[in-house]
């Protein structure tokens, strides 16, 4: 595997660097200690002033465009300025899991029968999650329930940065959170031996993954949850923390039902295929909490 330069950990901090890192920090610092209406409303309509200007708000709409056709340019500017609101408070909830997670009103649970009895067992899941309402919080289901549990999480190129996040989420993850690579694979497998569950975002594109229908157009999505699943035996859980308040959530969970087959690769790509319908099935409740911005679909090579 060829390491990108941006990601060396080893590469020294640049004076833009520490830059972002202070004018984090002060975030931070905000989002822990101001009133949460009033800097999560803030950062919201920042968000809502700025993102409609980017490209990344075309490609949003044009995303949305083809996965809802049936919307009305209105209905589909309604949806992304949610959108954008949505990211703009996730973005200061970010620094405050610990104050949401010790708030005994911020979070209720909606789990079926089946994924409550997995929870309270010492059975290893592999929980699947989507970028939609506060894709942080479902971790502190976890936490409540005294599951441990391991995050796999795409490494941010500032250090300071990705050490400052990494501190922030690491009271969820008592196995650890591991950045994607190939040493991370090993470390799951043997985490998951251990007794430890572990928690992949799995809805956006990944160059290496499978083909699978997603609002019905073809998309490239990850295999490695399925794939755990074959080796580990382990069921999948699908989670999500849908946004019902200023700082409060319903965290929905579903078990997956998976197919077993003597075909590795037609397993797989199945049971990949199933947790993308579910993935599609709660976007289309809410589509204004999923986010919306990504290439999904490989539109743009």
């Amino acid at each position: 595997m060829t390491l990108d330069p941006r990601h060396d950990p080893h590469r020294k901090p640049t004076f833009l660097h520490w830059i972002e890192y202070g004018a984090l920090k002060a975030v931070a610092f905000l989002a822990r200690h101001a009133s949460s209406r009033f800097i999560d409303g803030i950062s919201a309509a920042l968000w809502c002033a700025v993102a409609p200007r980017k490209r990344r708000h075309s490609r949003a709409d044009r995303n949305l465009a083809t996965a809802l056709p049936n919307l009305t340019n209105d209905e589909r500017n309604k949806i992304l300025n949610e959108m954008w609101d949505n990211l703009g408070r996730t973005t200061t909830e970010a620094f405050a899991l610990s104050q949401i997670a010790d708030d005994p009103n911020a979070v209720t649970f909606n789990f079926s029968d089946d994924v409550i009895a997995l929870m309270q067992s010492a059975q290893p899941a592999i929980f699947v999650g989507l970028h939609a309402g506060n894709w942080e919080v479902p971790a502190i289901a976890a936490e409540r329930f005294g599951k441990p549990l391991m995050g796999v999480y795409q490494k941010i190129i500032n250090p300071l940065i990705d050490e400052l996040v990494r501190s922030i989420r690491q009271r969820f993850y008592s196995g650890g959170l591991h950045a994607k690579g190939a040493e991370t694979v090993t470390r799951i497998r043997r985490g998951l031996s251990q007794g430890y569950s572990v928690a992949i975002m799995a809805d956006l594109r990944d160059a290496h993954g499978e083909f699978v229908p997603f609002f019905g157009q073809d998309a490239r999505s990850t295999v490695f949850p399925a794939l755990l699943a074959r080796l580990h035996k382990a069921p999948i859980i699908a989670i999500r923390a849908t946004r019902i308040g200023v700082r409060q959530f319903r965290i929905d969970a579903v078990l997956v039902p998976l197919m077993h087959d003597k075909d590795r690769n037609a397993e797989v790509r199945e049971n990949t295929l199933r947790i993308q319908k579910q993935f599609e099935q709660w976007i289309k409740e809410d589509p204004s909490q999923w986010m919306w911005g990504h290439n999904r679909w490989d539109t743009e090579g």
